[in-house]
């Protein structure tokens, strides 16, 4: 019986954890990932759970993207990594390196996204789920594909297509297929996986993947010269993105269609388009859809002669491009002082962990020193043990060795501030620890061992008088027989 409550407690102690864990992840899958900006600040208070607070922020964050809202999405994003870290959950963690990843925006800071994506990837692999594995190898891609190795963005994207099982995943993966091999000048193909792409049913679903799917179809279609169709898909990419305040796939589909109708001689359609593009890029702080714009109506003023509109515009042009410049640049800055955070962030988590491990060594040193010691007294007033100085030579060396080790764990980042941890020295502070040591303990070995050869000469003196006494008293109970 006893037995049996030992075997059901140890299960408890095991199954607790794991039940925990079960818990928190079944917890997760009563959330979904849907863009939905958090305008009362949901996502700060404390008094929900900490799990539905990551989905807020994480969703918060895609609404924000959608909008373009470039300086929201940096803050939420190391908000959504502080909330995944306490989780511990492999793939929101996955999903909030990404989306640090993403924060970082611009071909210039490729090698910093990488090293977020590649975490994510890592904490992917770690959950065994393939959606988020391909998810973090789609993110990879599009670095590659910024940075203009197509074949290697390629390459990722099919590895990622074979992993990826959500709409919402396989939308953007099979957009970004369809994008890279329209820019490798592979206009079939790039309409094959636009096609692909469309597997969103209602926009009111996915809004952004819903308009960029019909985005690159119509960008397809005009690749292969296909104009009828290629404006049919842009209406209606244009159409949903207006409804639903999606800002990418709106200017670039106003562009794209205005500069087709501008090729295909229908200027006032071209012009008209490009000063819708013009007012949703400025109305959304676009600088790249205020570069477009400008240059689609310069070349269609210039086409229908009227100089001086086109040079106002070809100034317009020049002066968004140098804002883009500037932005460009401020971003760089705006990045590094947020890459800068998330390194003391790191930092500051690597610490903490250091202190936590270091606790614990000492706690682990206390208790084996304790044990140590135990033994030897109990060795030394035990009133029959007999032990040899052998062993006691070897308990304490074993005694030295522990404390020697307590004592480096105690002083180590006192020595680490003071030498700033200069390795030689260091080694000298420990080396003069050990030297003042290594008398005491030779001081203490001979105590200790004095005391024990005392004690079991005793034992054995107690022990050979009761055998004496014995046998005297069996020779005395047979003669008198």
């Amino acid at each position: 019986m006893i037995m049996l409550r030992r075997l059901w407690i140890l299960r408890a102690f095991v199954l607790a954890p794991l039940l925990c864990c079960a818990s928190t992840l079944l917890q997760a899958q009563q959330y979904a990932y849907k863009a939905r900006y958090d305008s009362l600040g949901t996502r700060y208070d404390k008094s929900l759970p900490l799990i539905e607070r990551y989905f807020i922020t994480a969703n918060h964050g895609a609404a924000c993207f959608n909008l373009g809202l470039m300086d929201e999405i940096r803050g939420n994003a190391k908000e959504e990594l502080a909330l995944a870290e306490q989780l511990g959950i492999d793939s929101l963690l996955s999903t909030a390196f990404n989306h640090v990843g993403d924060a970082l925006n611009g071909s210039a800071e490729a090698a910093l996204q990488l090293k977020y994506f590649y975490q994510g990837l890592h904490y992917a692999q770690r959950s065994g789920n393939p959606n988020f594995i391909g998810t973090a190898q789609k993110q990879i891609a599009t670095v590659y594909k910024t940075l203009g190795d197509l074949p290697r963005a390629l390459g990722l994207l099919k590895l990622a297509l074979a992993n990826v099982t959500s709409d919402y995943q396989i939308n953007r993966t099979c957009c970004h297929l369809s994008d890279t091999y329209r820019l490798m000048g592979q206009p079939d193909s790039a309409l094959y996986w636009a096609q692909r792409s469309n597997v969103v049913p209602r926009p009111e679903e996915d809004s952004y993947g819903y308009a960029r799917s019909y985005y690159m179809l119509g960008a397809a279609y005009a690749a292969k010269g296909e104009m009828r169709l290629a404006e049919v898909h842009f209406a209606r990419a244009i159409e949903v993105a207006d409804s639903f305040h999606v800002m990418i796939p709106l200017y670039g589909s106003l562009v794209a269609r205005g500069r087709m109708e501008l090729e295909a001689g229908d200027i006032p359609a071209a012009i008209a388009d490009g000063h819708r593009a013009m007012h949703v890029s400025s109305e959304g702080g676009n600088l790249e859809g205020l570069v477009g714009a400008s240059d689609l109506l310069r070349r269609a003023y210039k086409a229908r002669g009227e100089a001086d509109s086109a040079y106002h515009y070809f100034e317009l042009r020049v002066m968004y491009a140098d804002s883009l410049i500037n932005a460009t640049n401020l971003n760089k800055l705006q990045n590094m002082a947020f890459a800068q955070e998330l390194k003391e962030q790191e930092e500051e988590k690597l610490k903490a962990e250091e202190i936590t491990a270091r606790s614990r060594n000492i706690q682990f040193g206390i208790i084996a020193l304790i044990v140590i010691t135990l033994g030897i007294f109990l060795l030394i007033f035990s009133r029959t043990a007999v032990v040899g100085a052998k062993a006691i030579k070897n308990l304490s060396l074993i005694a030295l060795l522990l404390f020697f080790e307590f004592i480096n764990l105690l002083v180590h980042p006192f020595l680490g501030e003071i030498t700033h941890h200069s390795p030689i020295l260091m080694l000298l502070c420990m080396a003069a620890i050990a030297g003042l040591l290594i008398p005491l303990h030779h001081r203490m070995e001979k105590l200790i061992t004095n005391m024990l050869v005392s004690k079991n000469n005793r034992v054995r003196l107690e022990a050979a008088r009761r055998t004496i006494e014995e046998l005297e008293g069996s020779r005395g109970g047979t003669n008198a027989s």
